[in-house]
């Protein structure tokens, strides 16, 4: 309500002034953009520390369930990344049937078995989501792999890393140093529009450093290719 008044007051004195309403209508639209932007940032934070929580597994799912809902609605389209590590953080692997049970299964049980099939994400996928270790981690396969240095969000970039102020017309060249911002996927090449989750061969931590090796630029991400990196 206190939102609405101001609007109105705005109104009334850009009449007076001789400035068009118009200009209530954007300071509404400037409210709505930052309001949501701060909820995004507090479901990250609430998803984060859920998500770091010693619990049991399932008890950590049902847990995040509702604000991954929330972030997915909400701001999952402008942050495509967070959005990847909160879906694997919900998924559970259900071990796909036994060749040899399924030989011998009836014409009855396979018709709820397809059902099930249908309603179920591929189990595939959710194997490889689960299996998703931390970069650079101690026997990690891999030893390098892209990350978005950052998003476009209403005409500007968001970085995901300290230690370089990215642009279109600059990224950090080859052998520069960065801290994450926040908990990142790190894919095998670098991601379109749509994230191709099978690509997504592990996660780098909030506040880990990588070195760049290096940089693509994007229309909705810029890129680096990055190694495990010391911070000190």
């Amino acid at each position: 309500m206190a939102g609405e008044g101001l609007v109105k007051v705005l109104q009334v004195a850009g009449a007076a002034l001789g400035i068009p309403a118009a200009a209530a209508g954007t300071f509404a639209a400037y409210q709505n953009y930052f309001s949501t932007d701060v909820t995004c940032q507090k479901l990250r934070n609430n998803i984060v520390a859920t998500m770091e929580r010693s619990v049991a597994p399932e008890t950590k799912r049902s847990l995040l369930r509702k604000d991954v809902s929330e972030f997915d609605k909400l701001c999952g389209e402008s942050d495509p990344d967070a959005r990847t590590i909160f879906h694997a953080a919900i998924a559970v692997e259900h071990p796909a049937p036994a060749a040899a049970e399924s030989g011998h299964a009836t014409t009855a049980d396979a018709a709820p078995a397809t059902a099930a099939a249908v309603a179920q994400p591929d189990p595939s996928r959710r194997s490889q989501l689960q299996s998703v270790g931390v970069f650079g981690a101690p026997g990690a396969k891999e030893h390098y792999g892209w990350v978005a240095l950052g998003r476009r969000q209403s005409g500007s970039w968001v970085p995901h890393f300290n230690g370089y102020t990215i642009s279109d017309m600059s990224l950090p060249p080859p052998g520069t140093v960065l801290s994450a911002q926040m908990m990142l996927p790190v894919w095998s090449e670098p991601q379109g529009a749509t994230n191709d989750q099978t690509k997504m061969q592990s996660r780098l931590p909030n506040g880990a450093c990588v070195r760049v090796l290096s940089t693509r630029g994007g229309s909705g991400r810029l890129w680096a290719e990055v190694a495990p990196a010391s911070c000190s």
